[in-house]
């Protein structure tokens, strides 16, 4: 009885320290660029897959193209047994499968279709899988988690200003099916399951204005950038998909070379939960030489790095993610009309 109600008392002591999905999670950017790029890929525009993440880019780049992308991440073994998950189907065996780990994990798997033309884009993410645990305290062990399906769909509108000026809004709607708890791991493999694996539903609407400054007629064609990210609203609040606006500024460069495409790019990025300015800023490289395109990127808490390989209509990429004692690979395999 007494072992009974010190394991409650822990329990709700992990309950009060809930917190969000991580933002790179919630971020609205195409999957494989934000995953390489950060909040970089808002100032960058030398790489493109999908929509690109600052809407103003749209009619700057003044072009059509239609792009199809399978975004697969690691623990992929994770992802039929999240799935039945969220949709209430696991099994004991799948629970203590899931739970097993002593370690922060995360797995995330997307098929999303992209559409551009001159001053607009469509996007849409028919299925997400996302899922990620973070531990508390490894004694314990008390850990929290999130496993969450996703449907998405984005709308972007982009037009010239004036001079060298361009501005333009993403409209992003995302519906998502979500488990999350902050438990006891003991709990998750004792068969007691029915509350704490109950899932929830939460519609999100958003509304991401950009604008870009580009001196496309000089020889280092810079660029300021500037976004409102994240900023809308929510049927139903909660711990797991908050709506924290995060504010974004950044600049690039594109240095001759001879040979192939060079961009330098910064970001300074801040939202609610930035405490240090070193914690805001990114910094990131790109290299296009014929099909093979390399890009680089790195702050203060996380760094990556990856590659996009193009050949006619298809394209795959690989990109390596790393902050503190977590990482993760993340494959793309896409093609291009």
């Amino acid at each position: 009885m007494l072992l009974r109600a010190l394991a409650a008392f822990l329990a709700l002591s992990c309950v009060a320290q809930a917190g969000p999905l991580p933002a790179y999670f919630r971020d609205g950017g195409t999957r494989f660029l934000f995953r390489t790029f950060g909040t970089a890929c808002y100032s960058m525009d030398s790489i493109e897959r999908g929509l690109p993440c600052n809407p103003a880019f749209i009619a700057k780049n003044d072009e059509k193209r239609f792009d199809s992308d399978l975004f697969l991440g690691t623990n992929m073994d994770y992802l039929s047994d999240v799935d039945d998950l969220v949709n209430g189907n696991a099994t004991p065996e799948q629970v203590n499968r899931i739970f097993s780990r002593r370690d922060a994990s995360q797995a995330e798997a997307s098929l999303e279709a992209a559409f551009q033309a001159r001053t607009w884009g469509l996007s849409a993410e028919p299925y997400r899988l996302v899922f990620y645990t973070d531990i508390h305290n490894p004694s314990l062990p008390a850990m929290s988690f999130i496993a969450a399906e996703e449907k998405s769909l984005k709308l972007q509108f982009s037009s010239y200003v004036s001079h060298n000026f361009f501005a333009g809004i993403q409209l992003r709607y995302t519906h998502v099916k979500f488990v999350g708890n902050y438990i006891l791991l003991t709990e998750a493999v004792a068969g007691e399951s029915e509350d704490l694996f109950r899932a929830r539903t939460q519609d999100l609407f958003y509304v991401e204005p950009g604008f870009v400054y580009a001196w496309d007629d000089q020889e280092w064609k810079p660029q300021i950038s500037a976004m409102l990210s994240q900023w809308g609203f929510t049927d139903e609040k909660s711990e797991q998909y908050p709506v924290k606006p995060q504010g974004l500024l950044g600049a690039s460069i594109k240095p001759p070379t001879g040979m192939g495409l060079l961009e330098v790019g910064t970001q300074f990025a801040i939202n609610s939960d930035t405490e240090h300015w070193q914690e805001a800023f990114r910094a990131a490289i790109s290299y296009k030489l014929g099909i093979l395109q390399l890009a680089v990127s790195g702050g203060q808490n996380d760094h990556s790095a990856g590659f996009l390989l193009g050949y006619k209509n298809l394209t795959s990429g690989l990109s390596y993610w790393s902050q503190d004692d977590d990482s993760g690979v993340y494959i793309s395999f896409g093609v291009t009309l």
